[in-house]
């Protein structure tokens, strides 16, 4: 996790476009924030073999949002990078920018979510011609009904994103936090 987000993918589409997939319209950020924990992602070099990658989300009093990600290595020990995720523009406030404290950028913008089981993130780039795509299914629970998954996936896969480069996160840890 502590590589750049820009370069930390591995899923490389070529040379298309990034699929025109909408953030939210209305979003919440005080019911957004809490812990998550990653149910899928697409391939990242930075969460590379790493399971019980979990999030904490926190509000701040100057409509910030403060996050911590935490996730297992292979070799036992604790992976942790820290950032603040802010609203790009008023009009869209589902579509935030993220800036780490080791100063690597991304994008996260909350495709769905209910608030209080699962949520939808995705975020695409174009980098010297190439797309990278970026996609987290969180769920606030260890554990998220397949159909909810599924659903999410599609959601994807119908804006014209690969979902068979999702990766299921085992969860086999307990809460990190």
């Amino acid at each position: 996790m502590k590589l750049p987000l820009l370069f930390s993918t591995l899923l490389v589409t070529g040379l298309a476009k990034c699929p025109d997939v909408k953030s939210l319209d209305v979003f919440d950020a005080t019911k957004y924030t809490g812990q998550w924990y990653e149910i899928a992602r697409y391939p990242l070099i930075g969460e590379l073999g790493e399971t019980c990658v979990q999030t904490n989300y926190t509000l701040k009093e100057d409509g910030t949002i403060r996050l911590q990600n935490l996730g297992k290595k292979p070799d036992g020990s604790i992976d942790s990078i820290m950032g603040t995720a802010t609203v790009k523009d008023p009009a869209h406030p589902a579509s935030l920018s993220v800036v780490f404290d080791e100063g690597f950028r991304g994008s996260y913008n909350v495709i769905r979510t209910d608030y209080t089981q699962s949520a939808l993130v995705y975020a695409c780039d174009s980098l010297l011609g190439f797309t990278l795509e970026y996609g987290w299914i969180l769920s606030r629970t260890a554990e998220l009904d397949q159909t909810v998954v599924d659903a999410y996936k599609q959601v994807l896969a119908d804006a014209g994103s690969d979902t068979t480069q999702f990766s299921m996160t085992p969860q086999d840890c307990g809460s990190l936090f």
